[in-house]
């Protein structure tokens, strides 16, 4: 009974692993999603004042290419934060955690079916005789009294 016991806490371990490790990765995929609506926010920024200024002032030089050049920035940098936030980065750690966390949990059901579990009641009753006793007790119980 104790082996059933240890592979349910090695589970349990396994499993506040696998927890904390997917918390990280959470927690790192969500600051580089807001790196890129920070970015993104630049860029409408940048755009509305483009637009503007094109429509104020029409030339082909001066502060509107400055600024779509540095719209165009914003934007790589936005993309290459937006894909960042989008992928999925593979944690070998929290890959064993989990392929140990379902062998244990598997061990500890298999060790924890009734044959498992009855298989040393009935050698200890066997080896006391104590199964002949209880077939004598209810054979005699429901044996038809003689006449």
């Amino acid at each position: 009974m104790v082996r059933p016991l240890r592979l349910a806490r090695v589970a349990a371990q396994a499993e506040i692993l696998v927890v904390r490790r997917q918390m990280a990765g959470y927690a790192r995929r969500a600051i580089w999603a807001a790196l890129a609506a920070v970015f993104a926010m630049g860029v409408l920024i940048l755009a509305h004042l483009i637009a503007y200024m094109a429509l104020r002032q029409y030339a082909l030089f001066g502060p509107i290419p400055a600024a779509g050049i540095v719209l165009a920035a914003d934007l790589v940098i936005t993309l290459v934060f937006a894909f960042m936030a989008a992928g999925e980065i593979r944690d070998p750690i929290l890959d064993d955690a989990i392929r140990l966390r379902d062998h244990s949990l598997d061990q500890a059901r298999q060790s924890l079916t009734l044959a498992a579990m009855l298989a040393p009641l009935t050698r200890v009753a066997a080896d006391t005789g104590l199964i002949r006793m209880v077939l004598r007790l209810f054979s005699s119980a429901f044996r038809r009294p003689r006449e």
